[in-house]
């Protein structure tokens, strides 16, 4: 096949990806794989099982936590993380439900803002994530969650408040070392916590971009991030299962994605810089409250 056949090819599936067939057909398709999530998750209150709520509470949280999170583009491990705390969730099996469930999230969003992507720009922060991420694996297993999330929650929390109550916005000049130190910093927290969209968006934020261009740095960043992510849980011996099983909660992501995305498009800059920054605080308190 000739590179010119292979480019019109690739051309005519971007278009029927853009049709409003496609549109259409994805809908119907999200639809039945949402009913079939709900059975699963109805299947053990029919049988009367003892711990079938467990279930219904992480559909709805990881739901609310994809609505919340896509307004701004991140932020969904974190708030899911806090409140899955509380359902005494197995850490490896939690990691694993946020991360897949984020990457679809993810890979939405990215599709829908793909025209404003620039690879250049990411190209330094994913390499730098890249080389992290198994590190902040290794570590989940033989760290204390509470020790990281403290810290990472009281960081957040304390720049968020500062963000929002500061009467000027400072804009940082950027470099290729910068980006680095951001996006090794993004791989670790991805790993360690489901969480590498962090110091990523903190420094697109301080670029002083407007809400497109940061979302076209750190969405597929995090991407980049969480799939590398899974492929390290799954890696691990106790992944597989777990893995499988959190595929039924990520309709609800899904779900929740469109909506908190429509509600994006709909903002202007300065309402975008604020939810940033609040979700930045939502983030802090979620992980400390899930480390107490």
């Amino acid at each position: 096949m000739s590179p010119n056949t292979l480019l019109t090819r690739i051309v005519a599936v971007g278009r029927w990806l853009d049709s409003s067939r496609f549109k259409r057909f994805a809908l119907v398709a999200l639809a039945v794989w949402a009913l079939v999530g709900f059975w699963d998750i109805a299947r053990p209150i029919i049988e009367k099982r003892p711990d079938a709520w467990i279930e219904i509470a992480v559909a709805a949280v990881v739901l609310l936590a994809a609505l919340v999170s896509s307004i701004a583009g991140f932020a969904f491990s974190a708030i899911a993380g806090s409140a899955l705390a509380y359902l005494d969730l197995d850490p490896m099996h939690a990691v694993q439900t946020m991360v897949l469930c984020s990457i679809a999230t993810q890979l939405y969003a990215v599709w829908k803002i793909r025209e404003s992507i620039r690879w250049s720009e990411i190209r330094t922060m994913v390499a730098a994530g890249t080389a992290t991420v198994p590190l902040g694996v290794w570590l989940l297993a033989r760290v204390d969650a509470s020790v990281y999330a403290i810290g990472l929650g009281a960081f957040l929390t304390a720049y968020g408040c500062y963000v929002v109550t500061r009467r000027e916005s400072l804009v940082v000049r950027g470099n290729r070392w910068l980006d680095a130190a951001a996006g090794a910093l993004g791989g670790i927290m991805g790993g360690l916590a489901g969480f590498p969209g962090s110091f990523v968006t903190i420094w697109c934020a301080m670029r002083g971009w407007d809400k497109l261009r940061q979302r076209a740095v750190y969405q597929p960043y995090i991407l980049v991030m969480q799939v590398l992510t899974i492929a390290c849980l799954w890696w691990h011996a106790t992944a597989h299962a777990a893995v499988a099983q959190a595929l039924i909660f990520v309709p609800f992501a899904l779900v929740g994605a469109i909506g908190g995305l429509a509600v994006f498009q709909r903002m202007t800059n300065k309402q975008f810089h604020l939810a940033v920054s609040l979700l930045l605080v939502a983030s802090g308190i979620g992980l400390v409250a899930r480390a107490l």
